[in-house]
């Protein structure tokens, strides 16, 4: 299985954003993000707000390159698990780079590839084939920051 990325809110700003569900629509959108990441093997408590996950996708992608698939399988199940149980804001370095460490990936490497935006290409162009095969942030997974593919 290779992980690929896929922003869910594109548009999040790096405050983060509510979801747009009112409090009546919320319990419903819970308890379908619940069945779905119990499908995967991910323990849930989802939060109520957006962050922007860019950095944590490009990130991904520089594990990739260095280490491979299946350990940018895993840095994104890492950071799922990081957002989705601890709600931990992945859209903060303090938060992605000890992620990437547990990895062996540096933090002057994060820092480096964020900075010269070395893998925003290559996650654009996911994302860009995610949407000509039908993926939509509108799909009901909720924000995690990886779709499947069967390469």
């Amino acid at each position: 299985m290779r992980w690929l990325p896929f922003e869910i809110h594109p548009d999040t700003p790096p405050e983060g954003a509510p979801k747009p569900f009112s409090p009546e629509e919320w319990p419903e959108v819970r308890a379908r993000l619940e069945r779905l990441a119990q499908e995967v093997g991910l323990p849930i408590d989802p939060p109520q707000r957006n962050v922007n996950s860019r950095f944590a996708l490009e990130t991904a992608e520089l594990l990739r390159a260095q280490k491979g698939d299946g350990e940018a399988g895993a840095f994104c199940h890492d950071v799922s698990r990081a957002f989705f149980t601890e709600h931990a804001d992945i859209s903060k370095r303090e938060v992605i780079v000890p992620i990437a460490e547990r990895f062996g990936i540096s933090a002057s490497d994060v820092e480096t590839a964020w900075h010269e935006r070395r893998f925003s290409s290559t996650v654009d162009a996911f994302i860009e084939d995610g949407h000509k095969v039908g993926v939509r942030a509108s799909q009901p997974w909720g924000g995690r920051i990886g779709a499947r593919s069967s390469e």
